[in-house]
């Protein structure tokens, strides 16, 4: 353990409970399993944490790629296949894969979690100095990951540096989703404009142990990192198209994640409510003087029915709005406190075999 680390005592040995506990709020399972990883490998200079779901195919062409491109990185690395639990071939293809290559392991999920969860996973079990995500559909380069290695390097101040995709092949729909996700993370989260959110991404450390305190049952990459912290950079990549297969990301899942992403970890839509519910209040307050000042000089002899009708309508469509409002954050409310299970682990390849290797 190097001095300096959020975990280390003083003496680079002192890990009390209490120090542990704080670092890995999720549970006693996590940090037995962290427990066990520090007394069986030791750090590396890069994990390649990859989710993985119906890729079988294409596996060993994607860590065939990141053993070429990393060959002249100096340092060692390791690479991470979570599978989520995927309905094909894709754990026993990971199991062979890391009997092949010393630096790959493999984590086998017992439930499909989805991408984030099954990313935060590989993220805990990450060992490296600095950690890369990436997806494993090969439409993100392997051999842009030196390039984005070399980009947190020649900027000391960045805590993470992701992808900017010059000519993103996805459909339209998708573009458009991404597009609207985008804009909301510039609203709910405070992302800088200038700066391009991608999935494809290297992080620092400290940034990935601060993701991983995040005690979330629902926990989203993108929203965490840009609540972390500012200090983002961009490089260009191109994006490549998928070998086969299409994308999960439908429109209807693409709409639950934005929906996710505004509840979970935001309370704008809560101030949106409060201030709309303000103005409504004070413009109905204008109108009723407005009302009472034309009738007390005979403009008009009685009130408007329709008028009333519809401020009627309009604010029992606010109210009704409001509640169902409060009844979203009540719902993530009620996961978070029942604490269910983010994770579970099935299986995994020896420890033994993930010793690292130097690029």
């Amino acid at each position: 353990m190097e001095p300096g680390h959020p975990l280390d005592g003083g003496d680079g040995e002192c890990f009390t409970s209490d120090r542990l506990d704080l670092f890995f709020p999720g549970g006693t399972d996590t940090k037995a399993t962290w427990l066990q990883r520090r007394t069986t490998t030791s750090m590396c200079d890069y994990s390649i944490v990859i989710p993985c779901y119906r890729s079988g195919a294409w596996l060993s062409e994607l860590i065939q790629r990141v053993e070429r491109a990393l060959a002249n990185v100096p340092g060692c690395f390791e690479v991470l296949l979570v599978n989520d639990a995927s309905p094909d071939d894709t754990w026993q293809v990971i199991e062979s894969l890391a009997g092949q290559y010393g630096f790959v392991h493999g984590l086998d999920m017992m439930f499909n979690t989805g991408q984030f969860r099954a990313t935060l996973c590989g993220m805990e079990h990450a060992v490296g100095n600095q950690i890369v995500l990436m997806d494993d559909d090969l439409q993100h380069p392997p051999e842009a990951i030196p390039d984005l290695i070399a980009a947190l390097d020649a900027h000391p101040e960045w805590d993470c540096v992701m992808a900017r995709f010059k000519s993103p092949r996805h459909g339209l729909l998708r573009r458009v989703g991404s597009r609207v996700a985008a804009e909301l993370f510039c609203y709910l989260y405070g992302r800088p404009r200038e700066i391009a959110p991608s999935s494809f991404r290297i992080l620092r450390r400290p940034l990935v142990e601060t993701i991983c305190r995040h005690g979330t049952v629902n926990p989203l990459i993108g929203p965490l990192i840009f609540r972390s912290t500012r200090r983002l950079g961009n490089i260009d990549v191109e994006h490549q198209s998928r070998p086969q297969g299409r994308s999960g990301y439908s429109i209807s899942r693409l709409t639950r994640i934005v929906w996710q992403s505004i509840f979970s970890t935001s309370t704008l839509p809560l101030r949106l409510a409060s201030g709309l519910g303000f103005c409504s209040a004070v413009g109905s307050f204008v109108l009723g003087v407005v009302y009472f000042l034309r009738w007390w000089f005979g403009v008009i002899s009685e009130p408007g029915f329709i008028t009333t009708v519809l401020l009627i309508i309009f604010f029992g469509g606010l109210t009704l709005a409001s509640v169902g409002l409060l009844g979203e954050y009540l719902v993530h409310i009620m996961e978070e406190v029942r604490r269910p299970v983010r994770y579970a682990i099935r299986e995994r390849t020896p420890v033994g075999s993930r010793d690292g290797v130097d690029a």
